[in-house]
């Protein structure tokens, strides 16, 4: 068995890009830190350990080498393991590889000391962990080849690692629903990708992804230095698109986090119209689809359904623009600020009424989405002007449901719509509580009139 392990998988974000148009060295970077994390739960030393043990790892010199650059787009993989561990230091020696091509891209052996939080100072590497990182040990003369793959589950397939840095973080101290949602986007390429149907697989085949729905399901929170990683399956493979049902689970206890359900289609990179799924993707499709092992889809949240258009009742919640940042390499706004919008929307939910969000933190208490529904009618483009409106549908003891519509603040089209059942919980006990009776006085006077089915 190999002594390489896989510490990172994901894609190069357009914003990542340089004048050069290519990723720009302070985000290779980024990826040995998200690395590093995978590595020292690897020998020992996860989430748990940093918070019980107070020690980490802080890097004093870094070896990089540049080997093939890398553009907007691209599918990445890192995999890791230790040149030396001896006293205080560790070698760690990373190799990022394009993950559809298998092309070795970049190396770097990373100098790191063993650090304790409290004294702020480096401390020799305790027995246990040196032993557990002793297990990770190469000679460092090993082919410049992929040798981490993950073993192959029958009907899934690998599709994303990264950690949860402290930036992903919100107000509530969990993970920000925009970076799941993130993670799912990027789970939906590498499915791709096992296909045959990589970015550059599929620009040359003139055609591009559009996400048509997710639906996110929120299981258990995660906080930062948690390492998530993701497998996914493929529930149904059409000619007209595909159904992902992608399982985000933190790493370090095994425990799902969230399930998301995506609908994917493709369309003529051109024009944008609608285009079939190739006859040789979709035959390996059918093969993931007749092995895949998740769960049934779960039955919608309520019993009225969530406007798509403009109702009475319904008021601002957020308004903005679409910046160049957002987008990615075909200038689309990625899919995360998508959700981004509805996040900071939720924010204003009960503003301008007698029970707010200054109210809640008064109280202790604070939100989380237990399930969202994104529709996306139309991808949004760079310059785009957007105005945000929000209505309450049910109110339960502990639960309540509300639905936003993203409108073109130019022509009043519909962009994409969300359907959200979320809590109230006690901030210091991390835990659901039933609504105050001033949140639900507060909702009520939200609540929009039902709409036929």
């Amino acid at each position: 068995m190999s002594a390489f392990r896989e510490t990172y998988r994901g894609s190069v974000a357009a914003w990542e890009c340089d004048q050069y148009g290519h990723l720009n060295v302070q985000f290779y970077v980024g990826r040995l830190s998200d690395a590093v994390a995978s590595m020292l739960l690897a020998g020992g030393l996860g989430r748990k350990g940093l918070e019980q043990r107070r020690l980490g790892m802080v890097a004093v010199n870094q070896t990089l080498d540049y080997l093939k650059e890398l553009r907007a787009g691209t599918l990445l993989r890192v995999e890791s393991a230790v040149k030396l561990i001896e006293g205080r230091k560790m070698v760690l020696h990373h190799r990022l590889f394009d993950a559809e091509t298998g092309e070795i891209a970049f190396t770097a052996d990373v100098l790191g000391l063993c650090f304790d939080l409290e004294a702020r100072k480096s401390v020799p590497w305790p027995e246990d962990l040196r032993q557990g990182f002793s297990g990770l040990l190469i000679k460092g003369d090993e082919p410049l080849v992929q040798q981490a793959l993950p073993a192959s589950e029958p009907g899934w397939i690998a599709s994303h690692r990264s950690p949860v840095n402290a930036w992903e973080c919100d107000r509530m101290g969990h993970l920000n629903v925009q970076f799941y949602l993130g993670r799912a986007a990027e789970a939906d390429r590498q499915v791709l990708n096992a296909l045959g149907l990589g970015p550059k697989a599929l620009k040359a085949l003139g055609l591009r992804v559009r996400a048509q729905r997710y639906r996110l399901a929120f299981k258990r929170e995660l906080h930062a230095a948690a390492i998530t990683t993701a497998r996914s399956g493929i529930r149904v493979a059409s000619a007209d698109e595909l159904q992902f049902y992608h399982e985000i689970h933190d790493a370090e206890t095994g425990i799902l986090a969230a399930s998301v359900e995506a609908t994917i289609t493709l369309e003529q990179r051109d024009s944008g119209a609608g285009a079939a799924i190739p006859a040789a993707a979709l035959a390996k499709a059918a093969a993931f689809v007749a092995t895949f092992a998740g769960p049934p889809l779960a039955p919608p949240n309520g019993a009225s359904v969530a406007p798509t258009t403009l109702q009475p009742g319904m008021y601002e919640t957020a308004r903005g623009g679409v910046d160049q940042w957002e987008c990615d390499e075909d200038g689309r706004m990625a899919e995360r600020f998508l959700m981004a919008r509805f996040s900071s929307a939720a924010m204003n939910l009960l503003s301008g009424s007698e029970y707010n969000a200054a109210s809640m933190r008064d109280a202790g208490l604070g939100s989380a989405a237990l399930d969202y529904t994104i529709d996306i009618k139309r991808p949004m483009r760079v310059g785009d002007a957007f105005n945000c409106r929000t209505g309450v549908l049910e109110l339960r003891d502990k639960t309540w449901r509300f639905c936003h519509v993203l409108l073109d603040s130019n022509s009043g089209e519909t962009i994409a719509t969300a359907d959200v059942m979320a809590v109230l919980f006690d901030l210091k006990a991390r835990k659901s509580v039933p609504l105050p009776p001033e949140a639900r006085a507060g909702f009520a006077k939200r609540m929009l009139k039902p709409v036929a089915g």
